[in-house]
């Protein structure tokens, strides 16, 4: 009797877990879902997940490139190389 209450428990448990697993993974997906849905509107089609993603780094990847000023040369040609990579992504099919 004594076993059987404690794997009860341990399930209920396991289940609340993996129920704040959900949520915490539903907040941490809401800027993603966010931007999105702000690319569809804008692009007037739908995107999915990897294309805002590729889009995502495609903006960071210019504001690397334009934004300090002080980089070394170095630095600012692997950042360019990233851009172009970054926008060779943004293809649409």
């Amino acid at each position: 009797m004594e076993k059987q209450m404690t794997l009860e428990a341990n399930a209920l448990a396991a289940k609340g877990l993996a129920a704040q697993v959900k949520r915490v993974n539903r907040m941490l997906a809401a800027p993603q879902r966010m931007l999105r849905r702000y690319y569809s509107y804008v692009l007037g089609r739908d995107v999915d997940k990897v294309q805002a993603r590729a889009f995502t780094e495609a903006q960071l990847a210019f504001f690397a490139v334009t934004l300090p000023a002080d980089y070394p040369l170095t630095l600012r040609v692997l950042t360019c190389l990233w851009f172009v990579v970054a926008v060779r992504k943004c293809k649409f099919e």
